[in-house]
Parts: C-alpha cells; structure tokens; sequence
C-alpha cells in the first residue's frame, strides 16, 4: 500500500503545534499556543503577549485611545511580533515592550500637582478605575468635565488629570510640532482668548479651591523651597550694584553713605531708598 503524501500544513493550523512560523514581521500563533501565554504566571505575565485592546485595558488607556495614540507617537511603540492565526485575527504585542514605551514620558517642566500613583495610572475617584488621562473617562462614563470632578471631589484646581508620563510625551509632540511649523505658535496666539480673560478664568477656577487644606500645605512647602534661594539671589543682586558704584560691598556701601539722606544714598549706590533705610537699621 503506497503510502500516503504529507501536505504541507498551514501555519496555525491545527497540527502547527506549538510552531511559529515567520509570517512578514510578524509570527502567526495559534489560538492553543496563545491560551499557554495567556495562562502564564504571575512571574511571566510581564512577558506575555496581548492585543491592543488587552494592552488598554492593563496599561490604563480609554477603550479604543491606544491605537490613536500609537498612531501619533510611531517612533515610540514597539512592533508587533505575532499575529493570532485562528478566532478573531489580531496583531499581539510584547507585553513588556508595551509597558516600557507606555512609561517613556520623559520629564515635565509643569509644576501641577502629578496626580498619579507609582505605576503612573490615575485613580479615578468616583468609581475606583484607573487610568493614564481621566478626561475622557470622565466625559464618556460620569458625564462631567475636569472642572467638576475637581469641584466634586475637593481638588486642587491645578491639579493635573494626567499622569506625568503622559504630559511629558504630549509636551514632546507639541515641541515637535513648533520645529516643523514655526509659523505654529502665532497662528495659536492669534486664535487664543484674550489674556484677560484666560486671567479671569483661571482666579475662577482657583477660586473654589484655593483655601483647601492641600493648596495651602503644598503653597508653604514652595516658599520654604524658594523664599531662601530668592532672598539669596536678592542679596547678590544688591552686592554686585555696589560694586558697580564704586564700593566694596552693600556694607561698605551703607557705611560711607551714612551722611546722606535715605534717597541721597540710595542714589549714590544705585538701589531704592527702602533698601538702605532697612539696611541701615539692621545695622544699628
């Protein structure tokens, strides 16, 4: 009896196994090998593989937003190294790699309040899920804008709704944006409300929060971070305009003026009259 041809099988068939087979950039996995992965344990699971839309879910991004957000930031993201060959078709990606470019955010200058924990997810506070940028999430599932969930929660008005990943990446675009289009910025100061009003809406917004507790904490930290450098670079200021006058020091300079009226020394050092009468009495 002759015996019977093998066919060449189909990469993610049923006998494929536990093969991968190079399909383009990608491998074609079947659907047992993707349940193995899947089930893998806690140790492994930062190596496994997902689709975009288990990625959202993970790494805190909105239903939908990632694939935009990959699209707009291509240099970023990684590639994907496999493709599901049987059930829905769908492209899966490292896991891990995912994670890694979703936490290259770089550093912001901002000084709002980050907001995020130290995974870089926000917590949404009205129904405990978590994400990279609650603005969505809070117009898509609670109805509401930044301003009221601030509001209703008792925030800081500053308080930023990002994670600072998140920020950073998005400054980085818009940096990106201005070396391609200089013309960008006026184009965007032309179209921008007056700054009158932008000054308005701002004390408003701060307005509700600004007696809190946290603002007025986080406010006192700042001025014992900056009052002593700022005193500091105050009393440089005031050495290097003596010198300027012809006088050793700020000392010496109130010393050889003590003949003269307040105004008269002031002139003569080149600083204001409040200036020497208050070094003056520090003096005596």
């Amino acid at each position: 009896m002759a015996s019977r041809s093998h066919r060449p099988r189909r990469a993610g068939s049923a006998g494929t196994g536990d093969h991968l087979q190079r399909a383009g950039a990608f491998h074609i996995i079947t659907v047992t090998q993707r349940e193995r992965v899947m089930g893998a344990t806690a140790e492994e699971s930062a190596s496994r593989l997902v689709t975009r839309r288990e990625a959202e879910r993970i790494l805190g991004y909105a239903p939908g937003s990632l694939k935009a957000v990959m699209q707009q930031q291509r240099g970023r993201w990684p590639d994907p190294v496999a493709c599901r060959a049987k059930g829905p078709r769908a492209l899966l990606w490292d896991l891990q790699a995912l994670r890694d470019a979703a936490s290259r955010g770089g550093s912001t200058r901002s000084r709002r309040p980050d907001g995020a924990d130290a995974d870089g997810l926000v917590t949404c506070l009205s129904c405990g899920r978590r994400f990279r940028s609650l603005g969505p999430h809070l117009a898509r599932a609670h109805d509401m804008t930044a301003a009221e969930y601030r509001a209703e929660h008792r925030l800081p008005a500053t308080t930023a709704l990002m994670a600072t990943g998140v920020r950073a990446a998005l400054r980085e675009i818009r940096a990106a944006a201005v070396a391609d289009d200089p013309d960008l910025v006026t184009r965007m100061r032309a179209a921008a409300l007056p700054r009158e009003e932008l000054a308005r809406r701002s004390a408003d917004a701060r307005a509700g929060t600004d007696g809190l507790p946290a603002v007025r904490a986080a406010r006192a930290a700042g001025a014992r971070r900056t009052l002593p450098a700022a005193q500091q670079a105050r009393r440089e200021a005031l050495e290097v305009r003596a010198r300027a006058a012809g006088f050793e020091s700020m000392t010496a300079a109130i010393e050889a003026t003590q003949h003269l009226s307040a105004r008269a020394a002031a002139t003569r050092i080149g600083v204001a009259a409040a200036t020497v009468r208050r070094r003056r009495a520090q003096a005596d």
